[in-house]
């Protein structure tokens, strides 16, 4: 019998995998410091303090090479002009593009903490980074010619680009104060745009897109954006709320309606707006003395701005009947109190049944004649 070849099936091992090193922003950057000369690598990672700790002052560093502030300065100078020279790879290339592409777009000039967390979004998909990461990236904003600007009365601390146009930027937030002080409103980004669209500023920079506007709104120091994303001016009290009544029209303004002093209070801390327990009864005994607010229920608390007026249901109605000129239907006359008073419409029936006050005629009511 002819024998059968045997066939041996040797089990193969997994394949072992090489670990590869994750290219990140951070480390093209410590990569490439490792090019510097010893001390260039020490001033600079003390400077930016992505060597440890917190960055170190010009003074701090000098004390501890035993070397002047001065001399200092000039190592941190040659360093990073040596970086800007030293031929660098494809992804520190493609990572200065992203930086210098990101600071166009939003028209030459960026704060330092929306430029850094832009750039790790977009350069390594991203969106969270430490501290020490976003420091370390803003030698990659030095190599990428970018300036870095402390905060001063015009804008907050930021980043612009050589070809950053000051006069375009101070004359779109000239327009947008304008826009503010004109209106005394807040208002959202996309009301904000529409407002420009027709303006003059838009006339002279017809190329100035949305997204450097807005960006231009953020960087300024004139103005400021509350909780909800409306921006106005920084200084008014709907931006930054510091009491309990601006706290509690913003809440208002927010939903729209007539809302109970116990929901506003609870409110204000879902928003965000405090840190401390908010006290319902101290908000109701705040806006109660607020002429801004009108009690138009049990606990329930509107803007007057919206129209509502004070006083009792009774007096809504008189109010309303005088206004129409001494006769209102039923159905105008209920529909008017609805829109002061938050009350039921069996409320207004009783207080219509007062024949000492309202005298019925066919489909509506007068105001009964006083002796």
């Amino acid at each position: 019998m002819e024998e059968q070849p045997v066939q041996i099936i040797l089990k193969e091992s997994g394949s072992q995998k090489i670990p590869v090193k994750e290219i990140t922003a951070k480390s093209l950057i410590e990569d490439l410091l490792q090019l510097l000369s010893a001390k260039q690598k020490l001033v600079i990672g003390s400077r930016f303090g992505i060597s440890g700790g917190e960055p170190k002052t010009l003074e701090a560093i000098g004390k501890n090479l035993n070397i002047t502030r001065e001399r200092v300065r000039q190592i941190e100078a040659d360093a990073i002009k040596a970086l800007k020279k030293t031929r660098k790879s494809a992804e520190f290339e493609k990572l200065i593009f992203d930086i210098k592409e990101i600071i166009r777009e939003k028209g030459g000039i960026s704060s330092r903490d929306e430029l850094s967390a832009d750039v790790f979004e977009k350069f390594s998909e991203k969106k969270n980074f430490s501290p020490d990461e976003a420091r370390g990236l803003e030698i990659a904003f030095f190599i990428a010619d970018l300036k870095r600007n402390k905060g001063n009365k015009e804008t907050i601390d930021s980043w612009t680009s050589p070809d950053f146009d000051r006069k375009l930027f101070r004359d779109a937030t000239l327009a947008l104060e304008n826009i503010f002080d004109n209106s005394k409103k807040l208002f959202s980004p996309e009301e904000i745009l529409r407002k420009l669209e027709y303006s003059d500023f838009k006339k002279k920079y017809p190329g100035a897109t949305p997204e450097q506007i807005l960006n231009f709104l953020s960087v300024s120091k004139k103005f400021g954006k509350n909780v909800f994303g409306d921006w106005g001016k920084a200084r008014w009290p709907l931006i930054r709320p510091r009491g309990v009544r601006e706290k509690a029209t913003l809440v208002l303004m927010k939903k729209e309606k007539p809302i109970h002093f116990r929901e506003i209070s609870r409110l204000i801390e879902e928003y965000g707006m405090s840190q401390k327990k908010v006290h319902p009864q101290t908000v109701h005994n705040e806006l109660i003395r607020d002429q801004r607010f009108v009690l138009v229920g049990r606990g329930t608390y509107a803007l007057r701005e919206w129209g509502y007026e004070e006083g009792t249901v009774k007096d809504v109605i008189i109010s309303l009947i005088k206004s129409a000129g001494g006769f209102l239907k039923r159905e105008n006359l209920v529909s008017g109190v609805l829109k002061k008073r938050k009350v039921k419409k069996a409320t207004i029936s009783v207080n219509l049944s007062d024949k000492n006050v309202f005298e019925k005629v066919k489909d509506g009511y007068t105001l009964k004649a006083q002796n």
